[in-house]
C-alpha cells in the first residue's frame, strides 16, 4: 500500500472538531500473553473506543488502545486489567503519569487540541542541519498489518538501514541539508518503513524514502523506493502531499528530481539498471550508492561521490538493548535509544561553552 506522507493526521482529518483521537501504549512488564489494559467506559462517558483496524494492538511488548475523546478536556481515564503488569504508559513520543487503584490503571490525560496517535511508533530520529533521519526498528514481536504473517522482511529492512545512512552521507557530503536550512526550503527527511503498522500506517511493500518536506507540507514530493527480496531497489512511486492524482512510477534508469518550494531543481535520485542508487545535486554528476559485495544492500553500502574517496557503511540494530551502530569506514557511531519508543537517549548536543569563550557566528 502506498502511503504518501508519514505525518500524523490532524484532528480535522480524523475526528469532529470537538473531539480528538488518542492512542495510548501500555508497555508490559515481562511478556504477558494477554491484554494488560481495557478501557473502562464508566470513567469517561464521553469517550468512545476507536475500532479502526490497526489503531489498536496487542503483542508481547504492549497493549495499544485508541480512543475518541473530548477536545481540550482534562480527563482521568481508567483501564481494567493487570496494573502490576503495566510498566509504562506512552502518549505520543514519551511517558505519561499513571497510577494503580485496585484492578484499574488510572491515566490522567492532558487536554489535547489535536490528534495524538503516534504512541505505537518505534523509530529513532537523528536530527542534523536541514535533515532528519527516521530509523524504524523492525521488531518481529510487534509485526502487524501486511507484515503480520509470512516471511519477516529481514533482508529488506537491513537494506533500508544501509540506504538510509548512505543517503545521509551523501546529504552531508554535498551540503544539501545546510542549503535547505539556509535557504528556508524545508527539511530533508530520510526514512525506511514500519513493520508494526502503527495507527494503520501499513507501509508496505518494503521501501525507503528521501524527500524534502516543504514548509506547511503541501507540495512535498514523496518518493517510495521499493526494495526487493534480494535487497536491491526495484522502482520508485512518487506523489505530492496535498495534491490529488495517482503517483508516478519511475523504473530502473529513470531519474526523479525533487523540486524546492522556490521552483529550483534540488536533487535527483535514479535507480540504476542494477538496482543501485544514483543521488546528487540536480544537473551535476551524482554520487553512486551501491551494495557491498555482489548481493543486495542488506550487507551494507559504499558511497562514491566525485572528488571524494569511496566510503563504506554498515548498520547494526540491537533491538533488545536499544543500540544502533553505524560504521562509516573506521568511524563507529553509537546511537542508544529507548527500546519501548525508539526515542534517542544518546547525547544530542554538547553543553554550551563558558561565557568568556568567543563563539563565531555562522
Amino acid at each position: 500500500m502506498l502511503c504518501l506522507s508519514a505525518a500524523p493526521a490532524s484532528a480535522g482529518q480524523g475526528a469532529p472538531a470537538d473531539r480528538v483521537r488518542v492512542v495510548l501504549k501500555f508497555v508490559k512488564r515481562g511478556s504477558a500473553g494477554r491484554p494488560v489494559a481495557r478501557f473502562d467506559p464508566a470513567s469517561c462517558a464521553a469517550c468512545t473506543p476507536i475500532a479502526t483496524p490497526l489503531f489498536n494492538a496487542e503483542n508481547a511488548r504492549e497493549t495499544v488502545i485508541a480512543l475518541s475523546v473530548p477536545r481540550r478536556r482534562s480527563l482521568e481515564l481508567a483501564f481494567t486489567g493487570s496494573p502490576a503488569s503495566v510498566r509504562r504508559v506512552i502518549l505520543e513520543g514519551g511517558d505519561i503519569a499513571f497510577r494503580s487503584e485496585g484492578d484499574r490503571t488510572i491515566v490522567p490525560l492532558p487536554p489535547l487540541a489535536r490528534d495524538a496517535i503516534t504512541a505505537a511508533e518505534v523509530a529513532t530520529h537523528i536530527v542534523e542541519p536541514g535533515m532528519v533521519l527516521r530509523f524504524e526498528h523492525a521488531d518481529p514481536a510487534r509485526r502487524a498489518g501486511d507484515y503480520a504473517t509470512g516471511d519477516f522482511p529481514v533482508v529488506q529492512r537491513r537494506a533500508a538501514n544501509a540506504l538510509e545512512f548512505a543517503q545521509r552521507e551523501v546529504v552531508r557530503t554535498l551540503g544539501l541539508g545546510e542549503e535547505a536550512e539556509r535557504e528556508h526550503l524545508g527539511r530533508i527527511q530520510i526514512m525506511g518503513f514500519d513493520t508494526n503498522a502503527p495507527h494503520a500506517h501499513i507501509d508496505s511493500p518494503p521501501h525507503m524514502h528521501m524527500h524534502l518536506r516543504w514548509p506547511a507540507n503541501t507540495g512535498t514530493q514523496i518518493g517510495h523506493y521499493y526494495i526487493g527480496a534480494d535487497g536491491l531497489l526495484t522502482h520508485n512511486l512518487a506523489g505530492a502531499s496535498g495534491l490529488a492524482g495517482a503517483p508516478l512510477r519511475y523504473d530502473r534508469g529513470q531519474p526523479f528530481t525533487t523540486i524546492a518550494p522556490d521552483g529550483r531543481a534540488f536533487y535527483t535520485h535514479r535507480i540504476t539498471p542494477e538496482g543501485w542508487l544514483d543521488l546528487g545535486r540536480a544537473g551535476e554528476a551524482p554520487c553512486l550508492i551501491r551494495p557491498i559485495g555482489t548481493g543486495g544492500f542488506d550487507a551494507g553500502a559504499t558511497i562514491a561521490c566525485p572528488g571524494h574517496s569511496v566510503r563504506r557503511i554498515t548498520v547494526d540494530d540491537d533491538i533488545a538493548h536499544g543500540i544502533l551502530t553505524v560504521d562509516t569506514d573506521t568511524i563507529r557511531e553509537t546511537f542508544r535509544y529507548d527500546p519501548d519508543t525508539g526515542a534517542l537517549i544518546a547525547p544530542r548536543d554538547a553543553p554550551p561553552p563558558v561565557p568568556s569563550v568567543f563563539v563565531p557566528e555562522r
